[in-house]
């Protein structure tokens, strides 16, 4: 990485913080949409911002040449990097992720902005723990510090399970119920092949030092044909809620939903799709504590719905 140095903008500055916040305004896809009068629009508003907000901009200097610019600016119920920019010969040097990670560091609570047509910066921004929250021309991603600090080890994670003598499998067999044991977050760690019974154990685990508020689920389908059931965690911020997901393949990931009863009803509604012909009103939904590692899968299943049994409307 490039040496580099931040600095606070002064009035002298407005004029390059002005050109560049114009070519993040007015990018080249952007150009071609917006007609002459909005692009218009954008530039009186830009040079007023700036001769606004000038001296909250920091000034990004790789030796003595301005390699960039910053700003975080409040928002909702955190902090938006407005602006970020790095002049071409300065990026792919490490500098803006250098940057963005020390701003996360300083806002618990942080929100950027990029165009839909971006797709390099969603990427980037996607790699550095942001996810997409409100879509449009415009969107608004929001950094999620927990799943960003935990991915990489659920990524080592395959679906699968142990039994007691200490043999793995991948996938399920019939006689799973039979032989299923719940390993500890620490086996699990060692062992990489786990149910999502033993994830959510893990990322409980994991979570729980951060000292963040959770809770987790037991979906159960009752049925002679079809017994199926699924294990997730969520966890919340000061406004939204989240699902993180790594067992369940196809939605692997973090899900984010303005409230616990939104989220509880899209995970029930996508695990009843699973289920051949299944009926939603055959679904139970139980929230459970932490159940003592290495008990079968019938006492796992005692421990689930001898806890709090969850209403669905």
């Amino acid at each position: 990485m490039l040496d580099y140095k931040i600095v606070n903008a002064k009035d002298k500055d407005s004029e390059i913080l002005t050109s560049i916040k114009l070519v993040t305004m007015i990018d080249d896809e952007m150009d071609k949409i917006l007609s002459y009068k909005e692009k218009e629009k954008i530039r009186k508003s830009v040079i007023k911002n700036i001769e606004m907000t000038c001296e909250n901009y920091k000034i990004i200097y790789v030796g003595k040449k301005i390699a960039g610019a910053y700003v975080v600016v409040p928002y909702e119920d955190g902090y938006m990097i407005d602006e970020i920019y790095l002049f071409e010969e300065f990026r792919n040097h490490g500098i803006g992720t250098n940057i963005i990670n020390k701003i996360k560091k300083e806002y618990p609570v942080l929100y950027i902005w990029v165009y839909k047509n971006n797709e390099l910066a969603i990427k980037l921004f996607n790699n550095l723990g942001f996810f997409i929250l409100n879509k449009g021309r415009t969107l608004i991603m929001k950094c999620n510090y927990v799943y960003y600090d935990i991915k990489d080890k659920l990524a080592e994670i395959k679906l699968g399970y142990r039994d007691r003598d200490g043999s793995f499998y991948s996938g399920f067999k019939n006689n799973f119920k039979e032989i299923f044991y719940l390993q500890s977050p620490k086996q699990l760690l060692d062992s990489k092949i786990g149910s999502c019974f033993d994830q959510v154990e893990l990322e409980r685990d994991l979570i729980s030092k951060m000292n963040v508020e959770l809770r987790t689920y037991f979906i159960n389908y009752p049925s002679d044909n079809y017994d199926m059931s699924h294990a997730f965690l969520i966890y919340k911020d000061n406004k939204n809620y989240y699902w993180l997901e790594n067992a369940w393949v196809k939605y692997k990931g973090i899900h984010i939903y303005d409230s616990k009863e939104e989220l509880l009803m899209d995970v029930l509604n996508k695990f009843v799709k699973t289920v051949p012909n299944g009926e939603f009103k055959k679904v139970r939904l139980y929230m459970y504590e932490k159940p003592r590692y290495g008990i079968n899968y019938a006492k796992f299943l005692a421990n689930c719905i001898s806890n709090r049994s969850i209403k669905i409307k």
